[in-house]
């Protein structure tokens, strides 16, 4: 599962030039799915990606399983985004009415369908597990309030997941998994810097998922087994932020370059084998399957011209969705393994023993 989010344009010009050699024997193989000025956002356990292309004077979702890319429709609205799939082919997404409202629909079988908003919100769906459930955030419409996230069953029923425990809070729901577990961000609607914190909320418990000793921090995408990444803010820094994984209670920092340097990393998607795909300012797009970041872009044949920069979810096949770049253009593109192999769950960390031992980094 993973999230739709943005990278700060501050650092988009850095995270271009981070585009290591790739190896003599490449590892992935890069397919386009949709034309240029597109996105990818998801990816399910049959390869299917699914995101957004600018699209004559608006924006549109699109699936593309193989066969090609499927434009999807605004329903009416200006605009359409598909933002995730799950693994029974129902693709989430939001449009965008001609007043401005964000709606939901989901597309299967051929037919798109709204499936409106939480009263009284503009309601921004972000994920669909294999049961149907989705998760949604709601915003006032034309106001400062901070955001309510909710569970939305498939018979259409709204449930709050509350917040964490603070003043005037924002929660904002990204992902969840099939237990209806999900992840994301709970703070305080505090100006400038939003001080969040990354949460988990299950069965109606919302838990703090800790730090590495500053905020803001937050969970992107979670698995079946409760793993979450995402990334988590570095003491004393103004930007600085690392890649993290939290597994069996702990907070993992997964960047392993020294403290002493800037650091900016993101974990976006991870698989149920515990592999997660992300991005990092000194790698571009990387993968992470238990030892160490990897650059993506060492994984590719170094004739294609492409620099893989962000990729957004990885299934349980290996096969990536990422945004690229090739010729001064971008793509959403997949990447497969050339020589598929066993996957298997990632070696515990040194010290990983139990969920109360707290935050650590990985050395």
């Amino acid at each position: 599962m993973r999230i739709l989010f943005q990278v700060p344009l501050c650092l988009l010009g850095a995270l271009c030039l981070a585009a290591p050699a790739a190896r003599a024997h490449p590892e992935y193989r890069v397919t386009i799915v949709a034309g240029a000025n597109s996105y990818a956002y998801d990816i399910n356990n049959a390869g299917v990606v699914v995101g957004s292309i600018e699209y004559k004077d608006g924006v549109r979702g699109f699936v593309n399983r193989g066969k090609g890319m499927l434009l999807l429709g605004a329903l009416g609205g200006v605009h359409s985004r598909a933002v995730a799939i799950n693994n029974q082919g129902e693709v989430l997404g939001q449009w965008t009415t001609a007043t401005g409202l964000t709606r939901g629909f989901v597309y299967c079988a051929g037919v798109q369908r709204d499936i409106g908003v939480r009263p009284g919100y503009d309601t921004f769906f972000t994920d669909i597990n294999d049961r149907g459930y989705m998760t949604a955030i709601g915003r006032k419409y034309d106001s400062f309030e901070g955001s309510r996230s909710f569970l939305r069953a498939p018979d259409g029923r709204y449930r709050d997941i509350g917040s964490l425990p603070f003043d005037d809070p924002l929660t904002d729901a990204y992902a969840l998994n099939n237990s209806n577990t999900i992840t994301g961000i709970s703070g305080p609607l505090i100006f400038p810097g939003l001080p969040v914190r990354a949460m988990m909320w299950s069965k109606g418990i919302m838990r703090d998922l800790g730090d590495v000793g500053s905020e803001p921090n937050a969970g992107y995408a979670i698995n079946n087994a409760g793993q979450i990444t995402g990334y988590a803010s570095v003491p004393d820094t103004l930007h600085d932020r690392v890649a993290t994984l939290y597994s069996k209670g702990r907070l993992i920092d997964i960047d392993r370059r020294p403290a002493t340097v800037s650091r900016f990393s993101e974990g976006a998607g991870i698989n149920n084998h515990g592999h997660i795909v992300g991005y990092s300012d000194h790698l571009a797009g990387f993968v992470y399957r238990g030892r160490k970041m990897q650059s993506l872009n060492a994984m590719i044949d170094p004739r294609s011209g492409w620099n893989i920069q962000f990729p957004r979810a990885i299934n349980d096949s290996g096969q990536i969705a990422a945004t690229a770049y090739r010729n001064g253009q971008q793509y959403a593109v997949r990447l497969d393994l050339i020589r598929p192999h066993l996957l298997q769950l990632p070696m515990p960390d040194d010290g990983e023993q139990g969920p109360d031992a707290g935050p650590q980094r990985q050395q």
